[in-house]
């Protein structure tokens, strides 16, 4: 019985040494038959470190020396940390105010900040309760509209203004969450506030967590006693130069209940859109 077993068992290891053997030649075939490098990508190193060793000089505007490179208003990258607009930001936002200006009676202005969500009409109603819910056209929209406090003067003449939006996880006043660390407070430091016939730059200098029963709800109010109340109850702030008026963007905020989130800063009136846009020096 057992000697019957032995060849059985010497046949079974041939037919694994043999498969072995096959396996192995298959693979250093199938190595050999692999795709080469992508040439444009070898090329290209290639080329590059001919160009350094060789051809030291550039017409790459990236390596030209910074001192004879001008970057344009165009090529300007928006940055909520400077205060600047690409022109062709600054046009964009042109051609929306004159267009909602003419269609909306409510509408008061466009919102915008760079690094941001926030890029939006702002309307006024007669309560600050209808555009929670509406469209600047009063059709229903689940997401509201940006409004100013419906006591504040529509022509921002009042030195203390509000304005609401939702606390959205996308969108609205959503991302004023994402400033509650300093990194984040110093990246957002200018916003600007386009109405139909008035440009206005902010600056912001306060990120406050207060009851939506505070004080400093009940605007138009005092621009010092309001200013020193945003101070007071401030988790970050910076020095910033006080105008005659200031504004604040609220929104939610989960710390307690009713709280609520005010990013408050000053407005600068400008001349015209022009002076926003950066200078090409």
């Amino acid at each position: 019985m057992i000697r019957g077993v032995r060849p059985w068992i010497a046949g079974i290891l041939l037919v694994i040494l043999a498969g072995g053997l096959i396996w192995k030649v298959s693979t250093r075939h199938k190595q050999s038959e692999l795709p080469p490098l992508n040439y444009s990508e070898s090329t290209v190193t290639a080329a590059s470190e001919h160009e350094v060793t060789a051809m030291p000089e550039t017409n790459s505007p990236t390596e030209k020396n910074a001192s004879n490179y001008k970057i344009t208003a165009e090529e300007y990258q928006l940055s909520a940390a400077e205060p600047w607009l690409s022109r062709s930001k600054a046009e964009d936002i042109a051609a929306k105010v004159n267009e909602l200006h003419e269609k909306h009676p409510d509408f008061v202005g466009w919102l915008y900040m760079a690094d941001s969500d926030i890029d939006y009409p702002v309307v006024q109603g007669t309560d600050n309760e209808y555009y929670l819910s509406h469209a600047p056209d009063g059709s229903y929209y689940r997401s509201g509209t940006l409004f100013l406090d419906w006591r504040c003067s529509k022509d921002l003449t009042d030195g203390t203004n509000i304005i609401f939006g939702h606390n959205m996880k996308q969108g609205m006043f959503g991302d004023i969450r994402s400033y509650r660390n300093n990194e984040a407070f110093d990246a957002h430091r200018y916003a600007w506030f386009v109405t139909p016939d008035k440009v206005y730059r902010i600056e912001f200098f306060a990120l406050s967590i207060v009851s939506g029963f505070d004080i400093l709800y009940d605007v138009p109010c005092d621009l010092n006693e309001w200013h020193d109340r945003l101070l007071e109850k401030a988790e970050y702030q910076r020095d910033v130069k006080i105008t005659d008026k200031l504004i604040a963007f609220s929104t939610c905020a989960s710390d307690f209940e009713n709280a609520r989130a005010l990013f408050a800063g000053v407005m600068t009136e400008l001349g015209s859109l022009e002076e926003c846009i950066y200078p090409e020096k």
